[in-house]
């Protein structure tokens, strides 16, 4: 068995979406203890975008239930024609590679309209992207779709090309009353 992190680090001052505000971490020290604090929008690094987050409907992230929060998980590219079965789909663009570049939050690939309704009607849990976004540049058609009918949606993972095409994979949430939170993302593999 092996696992494997897909899981953006929270760090101070990391890239957010154009926007968005920013990540501070800060360390306080006071005697036998440390205690930090994080300000950051629950939209940094790997995150779960929830029902809620447009308004598509009241589901917040805390009524996701756990048992839609893992399954099976394969990949999708752009060009997929087929969806295999399975729960999650992760959509293997690359455009993680460009992580800490400027560009991360320019051009980057989203779903086609055509492959996200194929997800919907094959009725899957989630969908998750190694990009910035679902939706093309400045689009929101499909975080609409997806989050209209209830798939749970999760945003700026790595290590995509590490995983087979098929895994379990495991998304963890903040229990958050929240349109969004930062997620840990895992898969396991045979």
């Amino acid at each position: 068995m092996k696992i494997i992190d897909m899981t953006r680090r929270i760090e101070d001052s990391m890239p957010v979406f154009p926007g968005d505000p920013p990540v501070r971490i800060k360390t306080l020290e006071n005697g036998d203890y440390i205690n930090s604090e994080i300000e950051t929008g629950l939209h940094a690094g790997t995150h779960i975008d929830a029902p809620a987050h447009l308004n598509c409907c009241g589901e917040t992230v805390d009524r996701i239930g756990l048992e839609r929060l893992t399954g099976q998980g394969f990949l999708i590219s752009p060009k997929t024609v087929k969806i295999p079965d399975g729960d999650i789909a992760i959509l293997r663009t690359g455009w993680d590679s460009k992580w800490g570049l400027d560009e991360y939050f320019r051009d980057y690939r989203g779903i086609p309209m055509g492959l996200a309704e194929k997800l919907v009607d094959h009725g899957v849990k989630g969908v998750c992207t190694d990009g910035p976004s679902v939706d093309m540049p400045g689009e929101t058609a499909v975080h609409r779709l997806l989050l209209e009918n209830g798939i749970w949606i999760v945003e700026n993972m790595k290590n995509t090309g590490l995983v087979p095409e098929r895994f379990r994979i495991f998304v963890v949430p903040l229990n958050v009353r929240a349109e969004a939170s930062p997620v840990r993302v895992f898969a396991v593999t045979d």
